[in-house]
């Protein structure tokens, strides 16, 4: 059977973008007389006939921003929400949640899902924690759906997308000198799964601390949640005999696993293990003994993020009422790295 027309043919037709289209053939407002002649008659050229459905969902873009994020159970995401929201607000956007890896648990079919159903609904904008597949990227740039990622990186071919991250190189070589100027050097980093883009250039900075002190590090990978990071770590600890001198967990769930195996096994911190993690969290200085912590100030971040997808989106906004294609335009000055702080208490030996 032939293939039936879709709204893409139509934007390819006119020279116009996808939601320029769709808002022309919903007679929806913003659209100049001239784009939506054009627009009609693109859609009568390539036999195209409109999905009242469809319209019905496209009325209510550019009000909600969807934030992508990998287990909510890690607090970065509560204080990186906080920022988000409080930004948006201001231009009277809302934001949602899609959880992509349930209690730390990645896998492609739920984002695939996701990003299916944002398109759907027509979200304004994604602000995506984790690292996209390039197909699911491209399905929303075809869209005209702007992409910001936070603590995480770009795919290699979408190297113009806004990204707001950490140092997270230079933020490891800070944990890594400081463990030494305690006289540790036997360290061991329980980490996530390489998937997450931060997990590489964490390691790496462990690793050159570690050669430039002349320590040792260990790399323990785990699932990014609670319960599989104590397992992992339970066995690594029965097979080695002997604990580290010092652990560094990649982020809250992995630190609550760390924290659960030591005391179980009666472990003291810092006398007999010292911890530091990545991720400040409100209780962090209320454990005994107070935590040390890599502070990405997560918060800032979801700051940073939603003011570039605001301005991006009321750009977006500005081309369609000026009968112009809505396509995303990014600036090189979207692509930042925010300030780290490593929060010194008592964890770590101090």
């Amino acid at each position: 059977m032939p293939r039936k027309p879709t709204l893409r043919d139509v934007s390819v037709a006119s020279g116009l973008s996808t939601y320029t289209v769709s808002r022309a053939l919903s007679a929806a407002d913003g659209v100049s007389p001239a784009a939506r002649a054009a627009v009609l008659k693109a859609a009568s050229d390539v036999g195209y006939v409109p999905n009242a459905v469809a319209q019905q969902l496209r009325k209510n873009t550019r009000s909600s921003v969807a934030v992508i994020t990998a287990s909510t159970s890690n607090h970065y995401y509560l204080e990186l929400m906080r920022g988000i929201e409080r930004t948006l607000r201001r231009s009277g956007r809302t934001a949602v949640v899609a959880d992509i890896a349930a209690e730390g648990h990645y896998s492609a079919e739920s984002e695939d899902a996701a990003v299916q159903h944002l398109i759907q609904s027509r979200t304004a904008g994604v602000i995506a924690t984790l690292t996209l597949g390039g197909r699911n990227l491209d399905l929303l740039q075809d869209w005209d759906i702007p992409v910001v990622f936070v603590d995480a990186t770009p795919p290699e071919t979408a190297r113009s997308v806004p990204s707001i991250t950490t140092d997270n190189r230079a933020a490891s070589l800070a944990v890594g000198d400081h463990l030494s100027g305690h006289g540790l050097h036997d360290w061991l980093f329980l980490a996530y799964p390489a998937r997450w883009s931060t997990r590489a250039p964490r390691e790496a900075g462990l690793r050159e601390a570690a050669e430039r002190h002349g320590a040792t590090v260990t790399v323990l990978e785990s699932e990014n949640d609670v319960d599989s990071a104590a397992a992992v770590l339970g066995e690594y600890l029965d097979a080695a005999g002997a604990p580290p001198r010092a652990l560094i967990a990649g982020n809250n769930p992995l630190l609550q696993a760390a924290w659960r195996v030591l005391r179980a096994r009666d472990l003291s911190v810092p006398a007999d293990v010292a911890v530091i993690a990545f991720d400040e969290f409100p209780w962090a200085p209320l454990l005994d003994p107070p935590l040390t912590v890599l502070d990405e100030h997560s918060e800032q971040i979801g700051v940073l993020a939603a003011e570039t997808l605001t301005r991006v989106i009321d750009a977006q906004v500005d081309a369609e009422r000026a009968g112009r294609p809505a396509t995303p335009v990014y600036v090189p000055e979207d692509r930042r790295e925010v300030a780290f702080d490593l929060v010194v208490r008592r964890s770590c030996g101090c």
